[in-house]
C-alpha cells in the first residue's frame, strides 16, 4: 500500500480534530489542570496541520511560518500538561520562548529551505526530548500511577525519533527532502507515527487524569473542607492505629483537644464568615505550630483534636506555648481582634481507649473553660491509671 504523505497530513488534521472535539465534551476539567493543556496541544497541532497544508496554495511564507508557530506551542503545552500531572512547576520562559524564537527565526530563514526545516524540525525535536527527560525523571515523592508517565513518554518517542531523524535528513541529503510533504520513507513513518503517537497520548493523559480526579476524591474523603486539616472520620481511624501501636510496643502518646474561646460570640458579632475566617487561620497557626508526625483534626465545630505519637504531656504544652504565640502574633490581627483558646490534654495510660482519651480531653478541657478558658489543663488520672472515661463517650466541651 503506498501512503501518500499529503493524506497522512489531511488524516493527521481530522484525527486531532475529533480528538479534541471528544475531550472538550466527554471530559470535565478544572483552570490549570493538565487534560487542558494537552487539549490546547490538540487544537493546535490541528491548526498547524491545516496551515502547512494550505501554505504552498494561499501564502507560503506566512502560512507556513503560522503553523511552525502552532506546531512548537503545541509541544509547550505538552510539556504544560506532563509538568501539571507530575505537579511539577513548569518553566514558562522557556516553554513560551521557544515558540517565539522558533517563528521568528523560521520566518527570518523562509528562503532557504535547508535552514528553515532544520530550525523547524531542531527546535521540535528538542522540545520533545525535553518533555521526554520531564516524563521519565525521578521524582522524590508520590506524584500518582506511573503507567500514564511510561505511556505518554512512548507516544513523544514514536514521534520524537521521526522528527530527529528529519532534521538529520535535510541537514546531511536535503536533495532526498526536497519539501515538507515530501514522499521519503522517513517522512512517511514519521507522518504515521505522529498520529499514532497522538492517539497514544491522548489516551495517557486521559488516564493521568482519572488519576488525579481519584486522588481528588481520596483527599475530599479525608480533609476537612474548610480548615484543610483532616476530618473527624480520617483522625479517629489514624488515631486508633497509633493507640494499637503504642499498646503493642508501650509507646508514649497523647491526646489534646482544643476549643476556641468564645466562638459563638465571635460569629454573633463578626458573622459567619468571619468565624470561617478564624477557623482557618487557626487550623494554619495549628499546624505550623506541630511536629512532623502530629496529627491534626478538626472535631467538629471550633474543636481540634491533635494526636502526638510517642509523645508525652511535655510535648503537648510545649506545641500550646507555641500555637499561644503564634495565635497572638498572626490570627488576631489577621482577624482584627484577639482570639484564644483552651486546651484539654490526655496522655494515654494502659488500658485506656481511644474514646476514653478523647473523653479525658475533654473533660479537662471543660475544667479549663470552667476556669475562665485561655489555658491548658492536663486530664487527671483515675484510680487505677486509666484516663477518666475508658470506654465511654467523649463529652462535649460545650
Amino acid at each position: 500500500m503506498k501512503l501518500d504523505a499529503q493524506t497522512l497530513f489531511f488524516s493527521l488534521m481530522v484525527n486531532v480534530v475529533l480528538m479534541s472535539a471528544a475531550l472538550s465534551f466527554n471530559v470535565r476539567w478544572r483552570a490549570g489542570s493538565g487534560i487542558r493543556a494537552w487539549n490546547a496541544a490538540l487544537v493546535l497541532q490541528a491548526a498547524a496541520w491545516g496551515l502547512l497544508i494550505a501554505a504552498y496554495q494561499v501564502a507560503p511564507r506566512s502560512l507556513a511560518t503560522a503553523g511552525v508557530a502552532c506546531l512548537s506551542a503545541a509541544m509547550s503545552c505538552t510539556y504544560v500538561a506532563a509538568a501539571a500531572y507530575r505537579r511539577i512547576a513548569p518553566d514558562r520562559r522557556l516553554a513560551w520562548g521557544v515558540p517565539v524564537a522558533t517563528t521568528v527565526v523560521h520566518w527570518f530563514v523562509f528562503g532557504d529551505y535547508q535552514a528553515r526545516l532544520a530550525v523547524t524540525n531542531g527546535a521540535l525535536a528538542a522540545q520533545m526530548a525535553w518533555t521526554l527527560w520531564l516524563l521519565v525523571r525521578p521524582q522524590g515523592g508520590a506524584d500518582g500511577n506511573a503507567r500514564w508517565r511510561w505511556l505518554a513518554a512512548t507516544a513523544l518517542a514514536m514521534s520524537g525519533v521521526m522528527v530527529a531523524g528529519r532534521f538529520v535528513l535535510v541537514l546531511r541529503a536535503p536533495e532526498a527532502y526536497p519539501a515538507f510533504d515530501a514522499p521519503h520513507w522517513i517522512n512517511t513513518l514519521g507522518l504515521v507515527l505522529t498520529n499514532a503517537g497522538l492517539t497514544v497520548g491522548t489516551l495517557a493523559f486521559l488516564l493521568a487524569h482519572r488519576d488525579e480526579a481519584e486522588r481528588e476524591l481520596q483527599r475530599l474523603a479525608t480533609v476537612d473542607g474548610l480548615t484543610g486539616v483532616v476530618n473527624r472520620r480520617h483522625w479517629m481511624a489514624t488515631a486508633e492505629a497509633h493507640l494499637r501501636l503504642a499498646e503493642r510496643h508501650g509507646h508514649a502518646l497523647t491526646v489534646a483537644m482544643l476549643d476556641i474561646d468564645h466562638f459563638k460570640r465571635i460569629n454573633d458579632t463578626h458573622g459567619h464568615a468571619v468565624g470561617d475566617a478564624a477557623l482557618v487561620h487557626f487550623a494554619r497557626a495549628l499546624q505550623g505550630a506541630v511536629r512532623q508526625p502530629d496529627l491534626v483534626g478538626r472535631y467538629g465545630g471550633e474543636e481540634f483534636c491533635l494526636l502526638l505519637p510517642q509523645s508525652d504531656t511535655g510535648a503537648a504544652q510545649a506545641i500550646d506555648r507555641r500555637l499561644r504565640d503564634a495565635v497572638a502574633r498572626d490570627v488576631g490581627p489577621a482577624l482584627g481582634f484577639p482570639v484564644t483558646f483552651t486546651t484539654g490534654v490526655a496522655p494515654w495510660r494502659p488500658g485506656a481507649s481511644l474514646a476514653g482519651l478523647l473523653a479525658g480531653a475533654a473533660a479537662a478541657l471543660y475544667r479549663g473553660k470552667a476556669a475562665g478558658r485561655d489555658r491548658l489543663e492536663v486530664a487527671e488520672p483515675a484510680p487505677g491509671g486509666v484516663s477518666p472515661g475508658a470506654g465511654g463517650t467523649p463529652p462535649s466541651p460545650g
